[in-house]
């Protein structure tokens, strides 16, 4: 597991402070003004989405406050500031592996370096708050096999998340007011957002390692770089091409209703994060419970049905599983009672057995998922191994700033 983007309020601070950080931002403008050069890009601002890789910074003077009928007002109160950033980018330059994992360590690191860059000595991060988090997990499949995978969730049914719900031949998106599930293929999300980007990045640090000051502007060496650039956003890419990424989005209004407020830095661990994106991912892909095996095969639902709920009760939802894999989940829903559908589809899940990708042969399961793939932390194909120590793959923070 790992986290992505993080949004994180300080306490309250002096004024002058505040003055300080929106000076700051406006001068920098995301420009290093003595080289001229990309150095960090501070942003005034909401993020674009999760793919951004820019650290956002919002000084502010107001907050919500429930009123006396019980709605969010805006209201003034002592000056701080919001920062929001993919923790995962600003520190590995890239997000395809790896990643932070350690939230508390990660959250610290985070306020030391946007304290560098704005020169400013912020508190310790157990003095701020959270109100985002983004936990991911990758996987690795082929192209081919992501397509399959995203092809079944097309018949997915998710109600309470229908509004706003997107889905496509490479991704998901399911927002809700606590929670946001995503998944997407990397290998395309990367070709279209990162690769120029990284671009630009080798291309600085190819002439920083192997090119003196007087010999920059000769362009003699753009020979080499070429190449050089071009193997390291290949690999890169190759990569990205096999890798399923699952996101689950926390979002203020989650920590609120778990915790009663907005927590602390300190008040939040790894496994209620952890906790958070299994549930999701389950209620989601209704593939049942982490601690069993999942099976899909007409021979092996009914072995686990009878062994699960008895010969009678077996052979009953055994007839309920034939229909949502040959139906699917909304025209199944239309042909018994909503408490009937809802207690036989919970009983499938507890019992470990997917109407996804199953050897039923028709219409409407036709985008089959991967045979035995179930995108949760126990899934064989989990990413959790650093890549291979090769060159092609190595890029960090320190090599960022030397660039």
């Amino acid at each position: 597991m790992g986290y992505d983007t993080i949004k994180l309020r300080s306490p309250p601070m002096d004024a002058s402070i505040i003055d300080h950080i929106q000076q700051q931002c406006l001068r920098r403008s995301g420009v290093e003004m003595a080289t001229g050069q990309l150095k960090y890009e501070i942003f005034s601002g909401e993020l674009s989405g999760s793919w951004d890789s820019r650290i956002s910074v919002l000084p502010k003077y107001e907050e919500y406050v429930i009123n006396k009928s019980g709605r969010p007002q805006l209201c003034p109160c002592e000056p701080y500031v919001l920062i929001e950033a993919s923790v995962h980018k600003i520190f590995l330059g890239h997000n395809v592996y790896g990643g932070p994992t350690d939230f508390q360590k990660v959250c610290g690191d985070f306020i030391e370096l946007v304290g560098q860059i704005l020169e400013v000595d912020f508190l310790p991060a157990h003095y701020w708050t959270v109100h985002r988090v983004d936990v991911a997990e990758t996987f690795r499949l082929s192209m081919q096999q992501c397509i399959e995978f995203f092809q079944g969730v097309q018949l997915m049914s998710f109600p309470r998340r229908s509004k706003g719900a997107l889905k496509t031949n490479h991704s998901f998106h399911f927002p809700g007011k606590t929670t946001v599930v995503k998944g997407y293929h990397k290998g395309s999300e990367f070709r279209v957002h990162e690769r120029g980007r990284l671009r630009q990045y080798f291309s600085d640090l190819f002439m920083y390692l192997f090119v003196k000051d007087d010999a920059r502007k000769t362009g003699v060496l753009d020979v080499k770089r070429g190449p050089w650039v071009d193997r390291k956003l290949e690999a890169l890419q190759r990569l990205a091409d096999k890798t399923l990424r699952l996101e689950v989005g926390v979002n203020s209004d989650k920590f609120q209703y778990d915790f009663g407020k907005n927590p602390r830095v300190s008040e939040v661990t790894d496994a209620y994060l952890e906790g958070v994106y299994d549930r999701e991912v389950e209620k989601l892909l209704r593939e049942g419970k982490q601690g069993m095996d999942t099976v899909r095969n007409t021979k092996a639902v009914l072995q686990r049905l009878k062994s699960e709920y008895g010969d009678s009760n077996g052979m009953r939802l055994y007839g309920f599983w034939n229909v949502m894999c040959t139906l699917g989940d909304e025209e199944a829903r239309k042909q018994s009672a909503k408490a009937t559908f809802y207690r036989n589809r919970k009983l499938l899940e507890e019992a470990g057995v997917s109407w996804r990708g199953s050897n039923v042969v028709v219409v409407a399961n036709d985008g089959a998922l991967p045979a035995d793939f179930s995108p949760v932390r126990t899934d064989k194909r989990l990413r959790f191994l650093p890549a291979r120590n090769r060159d092609e793959y190595q890029v960090s923070r320190k090599m960022l700033q030397a660039a």
